[in-house]
C-alpha cells in the first residue's frame, strides 16, 4: 500500500519527510492541504477519528500504521528503510543532532509567527506585542553560535558516513530553511556550506532540486507568518 503523508503545503514540518522518501523512490501520496479553513475542517476530520489519538500535523498512514508527530515518523521511517544507525555511539549522535535542530527549527517559528494575532474564529490579544526584528537578533546570536557547532561536527560526506542517515534530511531541511531568514548566521562555516551543497546532490534528490516545482519556491511558514520564505 502507498504511503500517505498528510500535512500543510508549505515546507514546515513535512519537508524532511518529503525528502526521505523522494530520496528512497518510494511510491508515496503527498496529501498536502492548502492553508485555508475548507482543509482546516478537512484537516479536523481525519485529526479526531479514534485511531489516531494525537492527530498532529504532518501523519503518515503505511498500511495499517497511523503515525503523527514529525520526529516520530521521521524515526519510523529511518528503522523503515535501514536509515538508523545500529551502533549504539552513533545513535546517540544521530538523536541529540536531532534535538538541536529540532530546537533551532522552534526558535525560527517562534520568530516568525505572531501568537498574538487572530486567527478565523479565534480573538487575538488586546495587550500583547510581538517584535519580530527583536526576536530575529536573538535567534541571529544564537543560530551563529549553534551553526558553528554543526560546522566541528559536520567532517565527513554525511554526519556519520558517505551515505545519509534519517536525521540527515531533517538537518538539511532545517538549515537550509534557517540559511534562507539569517544567511549571515552561515558565513565562514564551509563544512556546513559544503554538507548543504552534498545534499543536493544525492541521487532521485538531485532530480527534486533541479526540477521547475523547486525553482519556483514554497512557503517554509504558512503564508500569514510575518516572515514565510516567499513572500
Amino acid at each position: 500500500m502507498t504511503i500517505k503523508l498528510t500535512y500543510w503545503s508549505i515546507r514546515g514540518l513535512g519537508e524532511p519527510i518529503r525528502h526521505l522518501l523522494r530520496y528512497q523512490n518510494e511510491e508515496w501520496e503527498d496529501n498536502a492541504l492548502s492553508p485555508t479553513r475548507q482543509s482546516y475542517r478537512e484537516y479536523v476530520l481525519q485529526r479526531d477519528q479514534d485511531d489516531l489519538p494525537f492527530g498532529n500535523l504532518p501523519f503518515l498512514q503505511d498500511g495499517d500504521k497511523k503515525i503523527s508527530q514529525s520526529i516520530t515518523i521521521m524515526r519510523y521511517l529511518g528503522r523503515k528503510f535501514g536509515l538508523c544507525p545500529d551502533d549504539p555511539k552513533e545513535l546517540v549522535l544521530c538523536e541529540i543532532v536531532e534535538q538541536e535542530i529540532y530546537d533551532l527549527r522552534n526558535r525560527l517559528t517562534a520568530a516568525c509567527y505572531d501568537p498574538y494575532k487572530g486567527m478565523g474564529p479565534f480573538p487575538g490579544s488586546e495587550v500583547g506585542v510581538f517584535d519580530h526584528e527583536y526576536l530575529r537578533g536573538s535567534f541571529l546570536r544564537r543560530a551563529t553560535e549553534r551553526v558553528s557547532k554543526f560546522d566541528k561536527i559536520l567532517t565527513k560526506t554525511f554526519l556519520l558516513r558517505n551515505s545519509p542517515v534519517y536525521v540527515d534530511f531533517l538537518l538539511f531541511e532545517y538549515l537550509d530553511q534557517i540559511r534562507d531568514f539569517l544567511p549571515e548566521a552561515f558565513e565562514g562555516f564551509t563544512n556546513v556550506q559544503g554538507y548543504l551543497g552534498r545534499f543536493k546532490e544525492l541521487p532521485n534528490l538531485k532530480t527534486w532540486f533541479e526540477s521547475e516545482e523547486y525553482k519556483r519556491g514554497n512557503y517554509i511558514n504558512a503564508p500569514h507568518a510575518v516572515w514565510n520564505g516567499k513572500d
